[in-house]
């Protein structure tokens, strides 16, 4: 295995900071230097030029990559890249620990699967007997059918899906009042929400269900549990679940950026969802584990478990696109690879494997906007090594003429706020959507344009009912999750506004109007729902939109006037308007409709105490 260091200086320019590149070893791969002047975007365009390494870390402000490629079932080479931490001088090495956040879920899942090997865990029973500290709660999902490991593990155990909260060393919640939704836990309780093993429901509350089962059996912490059922046997002397870190660890541990590139302004911050999102690792301890996984198919190597359940571990269950804590993707000529991306505060990594070849690679980042660089950098991998079935072909790109350049200018609408527009840059189109900032179309059909950076596609033409100029739009977001169906959006006349610009501008009257006869049609529609106002509202106040908040919140005490939650949360943009007495009146009403409320409990007795 060759290991080799690329840091700052010279040959390296990260957002100002100028530094060199060190070769630790003379014998290194020359496709080692493909692989940086390689980087690919998901659509490969015929002409278009490849990006290099150090231009896509600073375009992405991402200060420091570590990635390990495999070949022939083992660890080719390791490289790292840029700095523990933009503002200091350290440059990121074979010691930087990386969190990882879902690729902990493979890691965890391997534990359960060891504690199936071992006889301790039954993978296909009611996980509920097999737990000793906490029963998932029954209801009626749960009464046609129990929930499983195996489900669990696939994400088909009808578990709902929790944002992954972080918190302060000094406020972070027990598992168990994570599980119940208890404080300091922001969670709320966790239940099963459709019957299990009919569907996929990204789930990090069921990997959390998987941590108690495995201190249950064990009598373990759960980080002393992964240590003496993984860590140790694969000898991953660089990997922790252990949450906070300490301070032995944190000394030598990456630091995490948001997406401007800076550090985070609060004290650090950890995962809540230890097992779905907690882990510490290196590029090099993480690309071992997959190499066990990957021989362990083929019966070379089974220091964890039996080649069956690897094959169970890499193979669709109820969930067809997840096997146990990994994606799995079919390329073309049935090529099969299996996955995960993972992001923590600050943090994101990614891997792709092929389940039988014995290639791959592992990408750490501590950038929040790595999320593309990974998958960059995983495609220039896969071109540079020749990986069968990984790429999309590459497709040439087809002309516009003026007059289709001058006729697909504007805005489209769908629904009643989302908004693209499409503009012309240079004689191409451009378009300006949610995630989305004004990215170049490439057209690759007569009417089917992609941007390289998003799955999907646009089509562009007329509406035959209406003969209104439109676009049949499925990109991803930018993170690369892709809808299932795609959205039609028509041409907005010439000064025309959405009920949301309406209600921001002042017009509140007009823009009520709007909404409320459009939930009387549609009432369980997404424009309309509560959750959405709630979030909307929260993110103007987070922008220090105080007004533009007070008038989302208000239209959501309007538009579900017997929601407690509505109420409070416009309490909440009153008090930031420093409107007291009005706050006072929003919190009673809370606590009136749902006087389960503690927190607008808590808010309305310090108010009404001054």
């Amino acid at each position: 295995m060759n290991t080799f260091t690329r840091h700052a200086a010279g040959l390296l320019i990260l957002m100002g900071i100028l530094g060199s590149a060190s070769l630790c070893f003379a014998d290194t791969d020359p496709r080692i230097t493909r692989v940086e002047r390689n980087l690919l975007p998901y659509h490969i365009i015929d002409g278009q030029p490849s990006y290099r390494l150090q231009d896509r870390m600073a375009h992405y402000r991402v200060p420091g990559v570590s990635l390990a490629v495999i070949e022939d079932f083992e660890i080719q080479w390791v490289a790292h890249y840029g700095m523990r931490a933009a503002a200091e001088g350290q440059p990121v090495d074979g010691s930087t620990l990386f969190n990882v956040g879902s690729l902990s879920k493979a890691m965890a899942s391997a534990m359960i699967l060891t504690l199936v090997e071992q006889g301790l865990v039954d993978l296909h029973s009611d996980v509920n007997p097999q737990l000793t500290s906490w029963q998932i709660p029954a209801n009626e999902f749960t009464a046609l059918t129990p929930v499983t490991p195996l489900q669990l593990m696939n994400h088909s155990g009808g578990m709902p899906h929790r944002p992954p909260f972080s918190y302060t060393a000094d406020q972070m919640p027990t598992t168990l009042q994570m599980i119940d939704g208890l404080p300091p836990s922001r969670s709320t309780p966790l239940q099963v929400v459709q019957e299990p093993g009919t569907g996929f429901i990204y789930s990090n509350g069921g990997f959390t269900v998987l941590q108690i089962l495995a201190e249950d059996v064990t009598g373990l912490p759960f980080d002393e549990a992964a240590r003496q059922l993984v860590f140790t046997p694969l000898a991953l002397e660089q990997t922790t679940f252990t949450t906070p870190l300490p301070a032995s660890e944190m000394a030598r541990a990456a630091t995490g950026h948001n997406r401007t590139g800076d550090t985070y302004a609060d004290p650090p911050v950890w995962m809540s969802h230890t097992a779905a999102g907690g882990l510490w690792t290196t590029a090099e301890d993480y690309a071992h584990f997959v190499v066990e996984l990957q021989k362990s198919v083929h019966g070379k190597s089974n220091r964890l478990f039996s080649p069956e359940l690897t094959d169970q571990m890499l193979s669709p269950h109820a969930s067809t696109q997840y096997g146990l804590g990994v994606f799995l993707y079919e390329g073309t000529g049935a090529e099969s690879y299996f996955s995960h991306i993972g992001d923590g505060p600050g943090f994101v990594g990614g891997f792709t494997a092929h389940r039988t070849g014995g290639f791959g690679v592992v990408v750490l980042t501590n950038g929040q906007g790595g999320i593309n660089l990974v998958r960059e950098i995983l495609r220039s991998v896969a071109q540079v090594y020749d990986w069968p079935g990984y790429l999309q072909p590459s497709r040439p790109e087809l002309a516009l003429s003026d007059a289709e350049l001058t006729r697909f200018q504007g805005r489209y609408r769908t629904g009643l706020d989302t908004t693209v527009s499409l503009a012309e840059s240079g004689g191409f189109l451009t378009l300006d959507a949610a995630g989305v900032p004004g990215f170049r179309l490439f057209r690759v059909a007569r009417d089917t344009f992609v941007c390289q950076e998003r799955r999907g596609e646009l089509v562009l033409g007329t509406d035959p009912g209406t003969r209104m100029t439109c676009i049949d739009y499925r990109l991803s977001d930018d993170i690369g999750r892709l809808g299932d169906e795609e959205q039609r959006y028509e041409v907005m006349a010439p000064g025309e506004s959405t009920p949301l610009e309406k209600l921001l501008a002042g017009r509140v009257e007009e823009a009520r109007r709007e909404y409320l006869a459009f939930q009387a049609a549609h009432p369980d529609h997404a424009d309309v729902r509560e959750s959405r106002f709630n979030r909307l509202g929260y993110q103007l106040l987070r922008q220090e939109d105080i007004e533009g908040a007070l008038a989302v919140f208000e239209l959501n005490t309007v538009l579900h006037p017997g929601s407690g939650n509505v109420y409070d949360s416009f309490g909440e943009g009153l008090l930031a308007a420093e409107r007291h007495e009005a706050a006072v009146a929003a919190y009673r009403k809370s606590v009136a409709l749902d006087p389960d409320n503690a927190n607008a409990a808590k808010v309305l007795q310090e108010l009404e105490s001054r």
